[in-house]
């Protein structure tokens, strides 16, 4: 009872399991914070960041081409992965309309892995 500590936030954040759906693809086997949203082998539909609010997450969706400054469109705000990727698959049809009068995705899936320092080079501290 009373005022929680900052070490008692963070255990109860632990203990939650991580968001999941059979939709939303991590760029890494169990990581959080972006999805792709893909239906079977459906092409994909979007993207799914998670973004710290007050008190939570919000869940913003992106769909999956670009526009005309270069960046992804973004479509809509949820308050979980699941509702943000069943929000996307209800909005199909607009969502592939968009898609297809916008500039193709250029970034594959997953992003890669920034790359090694050289073998037997020294970084330099300052």
């Amino acid at each position: 009872m009373g005022v929680q500590t900052k070490f008692e936030n963070a255990r109860a954040a632990l203990r939650k399991p991580p968001a999941e759906h059979p939709c939303a693809i991590p760029p890494i086997p169990g990581g959080q914070g972006l999805w792709l949203i893909r239906q079977g082998e459906a092409p994909a539909l979007g993207f799914v960041r998670q973004r710290p609010v007050t008190g939570g997450f919000a869940f913003d969706v992106y769909a999956h081409c670009r526009d005309e400054g270069g960046r992804r469109p973004w479509l809509h705000t949820a308050s979980s992965l699941n509702s943000a990727v069943a929000w996307t698959l209800q909005h199909d049809a607009d969502v592939r309309a968009l898609i297809a009068r916008s500039t193709a995705e250029p970034d594959p899936w997953p992003p890669a892995a920034p790359p090694e320092p050289a073998a037997g080079r020294r970084r330099r501290t300052p």
